[in-house]
């Protein structure tokens, strides 16, 4: 795919993540689902930004574009592909046994939901950087 085309899509959808944000935001102000639209305005709008300035900042810089070009690389969609797959079998199997135990445990939904969401994507990492030493 051409680069100029990549980066204009990466754009548009970095666009779409901060319109969507907006929205969740606004509907936080107004009032309505408060904790739900503060979780998904929190969510996307910072994450459009992100992409936005990078894919913005890639335009201009050549050694940025490559780096992008590099993201796509066959090797690199393996190994995030695989070491999605082995995180989401790790995740999977903690809350199962969590599940399990939770008679035993007492924990509040909130502090489990808080530490799982923390906890998966160190999990993904940690198998990205083994497969990047793997393979």
């Amino acid at each position: 795919m051409r680069k100029d085309i990549y980066l204009k899509r990466e754009i548009i959808y970095s666009v779409i993540f901060i319109i969507i944000g907006m929205v969740a935001l606004i509907s936080f102000i107004i009032g309505f689902e408060k904790p739900m639209m503060l979780g998904i305005a929190v969510g996307f709008t910072p994450t459009g930004v992100g992409m936005l300035l990078i894919y913005h900042k890639a335009e201009k810089h050549p050694e940025l574009s490559k780096n992008l070009k590099l993201e796509k690389e066959e090797r690199n969609i393996y190994i995030n592909s695989k070491a999605g797959h082995t995180a989401f079998w790790v995740s999977y199997w903690y809350i199962v046994i969590a599940s399990v135990f939770s008679n035993v445990i007492d924990v509040s939904m909130q502090r489990f939901t808080i530490f799982t969401l923390i906890v998966m994507p160190i999990i993904y990492f940690l198998f990205v950087a083994i497969y990047h030493r793997k393979y």
